[in-house]
């Protein structure tokens, strides 16, 4: 919410967050959307547009929140299908996955370009993410890097340094453990608006910066790989043209 919040600020009405945690959807809660008429879940299952769930802040981020009292069953969850129609209209369009390694994450991730994974310093999350490298490698999905979320700095923290080293990928962001979090989340606002000098709010802006400048480098590199690859084509068609001579 607040990553995507801190880029709407750049990209106002280009971002939009999509609850992918089906079971325990909660991001409405945490942008002030209590009752949607319609969730995330009603356009899984078919039953309305993906258009009809988007709901619009006053943040300048665009919201598709789920439904935190759903308790049916989804089947074959098709994440990527129902999000297609919504890549021209956005810049960029993040996930909330759910934590695990349910159906509904698998779906979540196969729907994305890139991942960013985020734990925590402590030694079950770290095994947790390494889990999780070791799915997005057996789906060829790249990484973005990691981020380290709410760190207090305790003795019984694993140090940002060897998780750097046991993770070896690199850390886009190290979130501190800040108050103002859930002060913010009662109040419904994003942290990155509500106090905008956080020492977590700071750095959820930095985490922002780091994938817009991510962003707009894979842009810029795209049009050279097509040009490279017509290139090479050419050249293939000119030596089967030599072949045939």
């Amino acid at each position: 919410m607040n990553v995507g919040t801190a880029l709407a600020q750049k990209l106002k009405n280009r971002v939009i967050v999509v609850e992918t945690n089906m079971t325990a959807s909660n991001l409405g809660l945490y942008m002030g959307i209590l009752d949607s008429p319609v969730v995330v879940q009603d356009v899984i299952l078919g039953k309305r547009k993906l258009e009809d769930a988007i709901c619009t802040t006053a943040y300048g981020i665009h919201v598709i929140p789920g439904s935190p009292a759903f308790v049916g069953e989804l089947g074959s969850i098709d994440v990527r299908g129902i999000l297609d129609q919504s890549r021209k209209k956005y810049d960029v369009i993040l996930l909330d996955s759910a934590p695990g390694f349910g159906p509904e994450v698998y779906a979540s991730m196969k729907a994305c370009d890139e991942l960013l994974i985020v734990c925590q310093p402590q030694v079950p999350a770290i095994a947790g993410t390494l889990q999780t490298f070791r799915a997005a490698s057996y789906q060829k999905l790249p990484i973005i890097g990691t981020v380290i979320n709410r760190v207090t700095g305790k003795r019984y923290e694993i140090p940002i340094a060897h998780i750097k080293k046991i993770l070896n990928w690199p850390v886009i962001g190290v979130v501190p453990e800040d108050d103002m979090v859930p002060e913010s989340t009662t109040r419904a606002i994003p942290l990155v608006i509500y106090s905008q000098n956080s020492p977590a709010a700071v750095e959820f802006r930095k985490i922002a910066q780091a994938l817009l400048t991510h962003i707009r480098a894979r842009r810029r590199v795209a049009p050279r790989r097509r040009i490279a690859l017509r290139h090479r084509r050419k050249t293939r068609r000119k030596i089967k043209s030599r072949k045939r001579a």
